[in-house]
């Protein structure tokens, strides 16, 4: 019933914004009152123009692009549930520590860079991190106003006990290909990694048109 009378009003709602009569609920009724009844077939939408819709099953960059957005959310769907009696709560939690394990310490700004981050979700990262002990930051002795992180013992003891569970969320992740087949893909993924990452990092403030146009178009 409530989804019923909000179908009856959303007609007179979408007259009434562009009637101008004002902004209120009470200008809102104060109109209605005034307003005749709406022709539900004069206000509904226009029938869609089938011969005008190009659908995405013949575009094949669509089709990839789209498969590796549900891989991806495949992957994460592995990793909580590996990861769900862990320290480690997520994916980038890891990759965090991975990089700090290689790297020894690293600016914050230069860790998430290396994992190719967003700053912000990069620094809710860090936080969750130092918030289990996992990491600990301290003033870069070159620079005093940065910050610099490095993985504690009980950050190694997590980064070790999840390496196991790392390694069956990539055996489940790859599926049944044939170790030629992970090679190729492996080999495409990082042909594509290699592309996709100066964008990430330079083009911040690019529109997507501009990004095409300079970088696929060219």
């Amino acid at each position: 019933m409530k989804y019923k009378l909000l179908e009856e009003l959303l007609p007179y709602l979408d007259r009434f914004e562009k009637s101008g009569k004002g902004s209120s609920v009470e200008d809102f009724l104060h109109w209605v009152n005034a307003a005749p009844k709406v022709d539900k077939e004069v206000t509904a939408e226009p029938d869609f123009d089938k011969s005008k819709f190009v659908p995405l099953q013949g575009d094949t960059n669509a089709k990839i692009s789209q498969l590796i957005s549900l891989l991806y959310k495949y992957v994460r769907f592995y990793y909580k549930k590996g990861l769900k009696d862990s320290l480690l709560q997520t994916p980038e939690d890891f990759a965090f520590l991975a990089t700090l394990a290689m790297y020894g310490d690293l600016r914050k700004k230069e860790l998430i860079q290396k994992n190719t981050s967003e700053f912000t979700s990069g620094m809710e990262v860090i936080r969750r991190l130092e918030r289990h002990e996992l990491i600990t930051s301290f003033l870069d002795p070159n620079d005093k106003r940065a910050r610099r992180v490095k993985i504690t013992t009980k950050g190694q003891g997590a980064f070790f006990q999840a390496l196991p569970i790392l390694r069956n969320i990539g055996s489940i992740a790859t599926g049944r290909l044939s170790e030629s087949e992970k090679e190729q893909l492996l080999e495409l993924l990082q042909k594509l990694n290699h592309f996709h990452n100066p964008i990430f990092h330079d083009e911040k403030e690019s529109s997507l048109t501009n990004i095409v146009s300079k970088y696929v178009e060219s």
